[in-house]
């Protein structure tokens, strides 16, 4: 997993109104060894940014929580420092209703299994095919981050997405499908579907390619839509908008074949997609292209410069490659 995500996710889900059997999972999520010092590091700097404050009743409720849950998880909570104990308690307080019944539950009836969460991600310049328990295919692009329960126990089979993907869903009419994403949440009804939420975005962006999905957009906007095949939604979380499109969905997924399509994207969106897509910091005045948008698109046999020279003809720059920079002027 890419470290870099870990602050990411937490943030997200601390920051949006999640179910009981969500807040559960994440939190379970939360407690694991795997990434303790990241996810340490993580929840104090959402403490540096939250405002709240905790008196003596909540830290009690934190600790009355943890005394209720197993060994293993009682020894990962002490290993946790003071200074990350008084973080948890202030930014897990909504949370300890829930949780708190759950690990009540699991202590005095063994048959409650534990949820495991799988964390799959990509780096940049990488792209990975995975399949789910259920038989769904997931394509996740570059820089992408996947969370999901290993084995669907649950009523729904909910995923949790910071990046892009594309799904070919499993049909199960019996157990929705949700992707999970800060400003949206996508429902599949059985089908092919596409969906981009990277975090230095302003826009989230779902597209069908077959069957139907169920649109809900959420934080602060909350709208439901239905999306036909070859239809594409656009939440914009700056300006509150959201707009609809017909478009070619094929080519809003050739990212899986390693295919740059740029249609009337901005400079500044295409620079985030070759720093996904090669693995580069790419430096450049962003304000002396702010106003332009470009159509074009790459092949997979095209290498950063073979890309970088084609831009550099069209927009009339020149650049230099050092190492894993791109320096622009």
């Amino acid at each position: 997993m890419d470290k870099s995500y870990i602050h990411i996710l937490i943030a997200k889900f601390f920051g949006n109104d999640l179910s009981p059997e969500i807040q559960k999972k994440f939190h379970i999520w939360l407690l694991d060894e795997n990434f303790q010092k990241e996810k340490e590091k993580a929840l104090a700097a959402l403490w540096e940014e939250d405002p709240a404050v905790a008196d003596d009743s909540t830290f009690q409720e934190l600790e009355q929580l943890h005394k209720r849950m197993k060994t293993t998880d009682r020894q990962l909570y002490k290993s946790i420092g003071l200074y990350i104990r008084r973080i948890a308690a202030i930014l897990l307080l909504p949370l300890l209703g829930a949780f708190g019944t759950y690990f009540y539950l699991t202590e005095i009836n063994p048959v409650v299994e534990k949820t495991e969460l799988v964390e799959c991600s990509t780096s940049y310049g990488e792209k990975k095919q995975i399949t789910l328990s259920d038989g769904t295919v997931v394509w996740l692009n570059a820089g992408s981050l996947l969370v999901y329960e290993k084995d669907f126990k649950g009523a729904t089979r909910t995923l949790f997405l910071s990046g892009e993907a594309n799904f070919k869903v499993a049909k199960n009419p019996r157990k929705p499908f949700i992707v999970n994403t800060k400003y949206m949440d996508v429902e599949a009804l059985g089908t092919i579907f596409n969906v981009q939420s990277y975090p230095d975005s302003p826009n989230t962006i779902a597209t069908l390619e077959e069957g139907k999905i169920k649109v809900d957009t959420k934080y602060p906007v909350r709208k439901s839509f239905i999306i036909k095949p070859n239809e594409q939604v656009v939440y914009n979380h700056i300006n509150k908008k959201v707009s609809f499109s017909k478009v070619d969905a094929n080519k809003c997924s050739y990212w899986k074949q390693g295919y740059l399509i740029f249609q009337g994207t901005t400079f500044g969106e295409i620079v985030q997609t070759i720093e996904r897509s090669f693995g580069v910091t790419v430096n450049y005045e962003a304000g002396r292209y702010k106003e332009r948008t470009f159509t074009i698109k790459f092949t997979p046999d095209e290498g950063l410069e073979h890309v970088m020279d084609i831009l550099q003809k069209i927009i009339g720059f020149k650049y230099k490659v050092e190492n894993n920079n791109v320096f622009i002027y």
